[in-house]
């Protein structure tokens, strides 16, 4: 009795922490959100990041629901007109699937931001995201009331049945649109291309904008598809074949290609036919949620489905700008010269000629040149400590002095187009020792005085992370002290510790961007738990103190939070000592309300028949069963 009393005490006492992710998957509609419910998350978002989400109606539906779009990035960013993305969802109404993907990427994104993550901040400084939740807000809303939820289209009466009638707006498209089924026909595709106002909506804002790629999320199956889908072969031209096999590879279906190719059969009147052909937009429509779970899958399977597709979607908003990737060689300056006309300055270098050069080359795999006139450039493991000569940079076939400090070597090239590259060699001093081992390459779009935050690519084994050029949270990282050191011209912050050793492993150019790549990006604020990290924290007053064990000692961190985040911890922890007061106050009440308890009176006799036949607990017992 007494832990029961104790046990009820504490659950009582305890504060129910619930979180924004739990609207996605406890909503009102087979566990996902109503049409209510999904907007005044949407709301939420707003009112909490106003200087990041803005909110924009861009139409009507059939039935005069009003369809909006939510723009994400920070206002600074937005001013430089950064690569456009677009994000949309339940076209078809039956598909919910797709609307909680979608906002569960908004939501975590901002949450991340707020954090201070720095992959999350590159994506608001330099990208803009439109997110369209509701394009078919009728089906949806008429989807809540039904016990089967069948319903795909519009609303638009075309059909003596209500469920059977309405326009397919992904067959509503004006690239190869078809009108050859009839109102109940699940592919109706209206009476001529764009008559939905649905469809005119999305029309409007492709052409107001220079979106870079686009996903319209559908479920489910787990696939992804891109034009030409009303096509029964392969007809993209090689390079944005290229493009899609890369995005593919990343999102690691099985099934990938047109309509054809995933689904079985084509489709006209096309949302990605018409967004490609006519946009040049790199659009798919990812197939989100697995074969078993429907259209609608059970409510356990719903953060899944959101949490794995939110590496995805960062992906393709990412690829809408600059996607870089590294190759670095080691060559013999000899065999360099029998390819290449003499580097000018060559003799010059103290010491004499080199025998070695160590050739970089930066690829941006992305769908827009780089920002900038100029890219800031580190690279560490190239040589090994400060030399005091100086070292040569080829570029373009001029050269230019170069420095080396603590390790990294800092140097600027030109701005990089869109799906191309740019090489350079470094030539070193002969008091120079090249290294190709270890090697980290952080490369920034945005110089130091910028009115937006420095944020860095980095490469390392291949792989491609962010970072900021300071050491945030307590940190002191290597690809933030690289990323200091090419924008301030070699100087790493005060301070620094001993580099973090990071190999790479080179790769063909040809070779796109793997899942492994998008899956091991990490950002400068992001602890990784090591033996070394602490156990325990108690937040107050926009600090945290950390404590744990360091090298068999206890040790005392003190590392800044963000302001939200540490007004939350504290407002956590204060319920969490006030629950367990009241858990003990519980405690010793029970034990004094003990000493009051009357013992009820028990009849003392043997057990009849009709006790061994009620109670079997006592046919144990039995003299005869003995």
């Amino acid at each position: 009795m007494l832990w029961r009393c104790c046990a009820f005490l504490a659950f009582i006492a305890l504060p129910s922490k619930s979180s924004w992710t739990e609207k996605l998957d406890h909503g009102s509609v087979s566990g996902f959100p109503s049409y209510e419910e999904a907007n005044k998350l949407l709301q939420q978002f707003l009112e909490q990041h106003p200087n990041e989400l803005t909110k924009q109606q861009i139409g009507e539906s059939y039935q005069k629901r009003p369809i909006y779009a939510y723009i994400l990035g920070t206002k600074s960013g937005r001013q430089r007109h950064p690569p456009q993305v677009l994000l949309t969802s339940l076209t078809h109404a039956r598909e919910p699937a797709s609307l909680t993907v979608l906002m569960y990427f908004l939501g975590h994104l901002l949450d991340e931001f707020k954090a201070g993550d720095a992959q999350a901040s590159y994506i608001l400084e330099m990208r803009e995201v439109w997110l369209v939740p509701f394009v078919n807000p009728d089906g949806y809303v008429a989807n809540q009331g039904l016990r089967s939820k069948v319903i795909r289209k519009n609303l638009r009466p075309t059909c003596r049945s209500a469920v059977n009638g309405g326009v397919d707006i992904n067959r509503n498209f004006g690239v190869h649109w078809s009108g050859g089924f009839n109102g109940c026909n699940e592919e109706h595709g209206g009476t001529q291309p764009f008559s939905e106002p649905e469809t005119r909506a999305l029309q409007k804002i492709c052409e107001e904008n220079s979106f870079k790629t686009a996903m319209n999320f559908h479920a489910f199956g787990s696939m992804l598809t891109h034009p030409y889908n009303w096509a029964n072969t392969d007809l993209l031209p090689a390079d944005d074949k290229a493009v899609y096999k890369e995005i593919a590879k990343v999102f690691g279906w099985k099934k990938f290609g047109t309509a054809i190719q995933t689904v079985g059969y084509t489709a006209t009147g096309e949302s990605d036919d018409w967004m490609y052909s006519k946009r040049h937009i790199i659009s798919m429509s990812p197939e989100v949620g697995p074969e078993y779970g429907g259209f609608w899958p059970p409510s356990s399977e719903i953060a899944g489905i959101d949490s794995r597709n939110f590496e995805r979607t960062s992906y393709v908003v990412l690829k809408a700008g600059m996607e870089l990737k590294v190759e670095a060689v080691r060559q013999s300056l000899g065999e360099f010269l029998q390819r290449e006309s003499r580097p000018p300055g060559l003799e010059n270098l103290a010491g004499g000629i080199p025998d070695k050069l160590f050739q970089l080359r930066i690829d941006n795999l992305g769908l827009s040149p780089s920002s900038g006139q100029v890219l800031r450039v580190g690279v560490h493991g190239a040589v090994k400590g400060t030399p005091g000569d100086p070292g040569l940079l080829l570029q373009d076939g001029k050269t230019t002095q170069l420095a080396a400090n603590d390790g990294t070597v800092s140097l600027q090239v030109n701005s990089i187009d869109k799906r191309s590259s740019k090489t350079v060699w470094i030539i070193p001093a002969r008091s120079w020792e090249i290294e190709l081992g270890a090697m980290t390459v952080c490369v920034s779009e945005v110089d130091s005085d910028s009115s937006i935050r420095a944020i860095c690519h980095c490469s390392a084994s291949g792989r491609e992370s962010f970072a900021f050029p300071d050491a945030t949270a307590g940190l002191d990282r290597l690809d933030s002290r690289i990323c200091a050191a090419a924008l301030h011209g070699g100087v790493s912050p005060a301070g620094s510790t001993a580099p973090l050793a990071t190999t790479i492993k080179e790769a063909p150019h040809t070779s796109p961007t793997t899942s492994l790549q998008l899956d091991s990006r990490t950002s400068a604020t992001t602890m990784s738990p090591t033996a070394d990290q602490p156990f325990f924290q108690i937040a107050s007053s926009g600090t945290t103190l950390l404590l744990g064990e360091k090298h068999g000692k206890q040790s005392l961190i003190k590392s800044p939070l963000p302001k939200g985040e540490a007004e939350s911890q504290a407002v956590f922890a204060t319920w969490l000592l006030l629950a367990l007061g009241a858990t003990f106050v519980g405690m010793f009440a029970c034990l004094f309300m003990q000493s009051f308890v009357v013992p009820r009176a028990v009849a003392r006799r043997a057990p009849s028949a009709v006790d061994y036949e009620r109670i079997p607990g006592l046919q144990v017992s039995r003299a005869e069963d003995s």
